[in-house]
């Protein structure tokens, strides 16, 4: 019992509770030993301090000192902050924002929405630093975007003049005829 009350006390990660129970088990044996009453009651109290050390671990030691600075205590929802998006009065009204990537994002990085820096994670992949992005949703608070793709005019080429842009005729091509 003693040596439970120092692991108690002192943080062995477990081993001082094997300690106690290697205890117990050759308190139970030399009992045995001794005599067959001694060993039967000695089995009893030591059955009987199992629930004892079990709740005294449960229920005193997180008063103690040490049980204090071990268990921490959950914060309430209000004060913590997932992200730094969260910070901002409505983080839901920055989906379908427009934004600069400032640094390279592989998957996540910074980007900069107005005259405010975030914290984002890419949908896809990494993006460069200067690419244009959009807010897409939201993840544990998180800001999530994708690369704005530009848009080319629909009337232009899409081969960019590498000579299937012109007409047949200048190809002076012979009749398969």
């Amino acid at each position: 019992m003693v040596i439970f009350a120092i692991d108690l006390m002192i943080p062995s990660g477990g081993v001082l509770i094997g300690v106690t129970a290697c205890l117990a088990f050759a308190a139970v044996v030399f009992a045995f030993r001794h005599s067959t009453t001694s060993g039967i009651w000695m089995l009893i109290a030591s059955m009987g301090a199992i629930p004892i050390m079990m709740w005294l671990f449960v229920e005193v030691w997180p008063l103690t000192p040490l049980g204090r600075q071990m268990i921490s205590k959950p914060e309430p929802s209000g004060t913590y902050v997932w992200s730094d998006a969260a910070k901002s009065l409505n983080a839901g009204s920055l989906i379908g924002a427009e934004g600069t990537v400032l640094n390279e994002m592989i998957p996540s990085g910074l980007v900069q929405i107005g005259d405010q820096t975030f914290e984002a994670f890419s949908e896809s992949g990494p993006i460069d630093a200067g690419k244009a992005v959009r807010i897409v949703r939201l993840d544990v608070g998180r800001l999530v975007v994708a690369v704005i793709r530009e848009k080319k005019p629909t009337d232009a080429p899409m081969s960019h003049g590498t000579g299937l842009d012109r007409p047949i005729s200048d190809l002076d091509l012979e009749s398969i005829d």
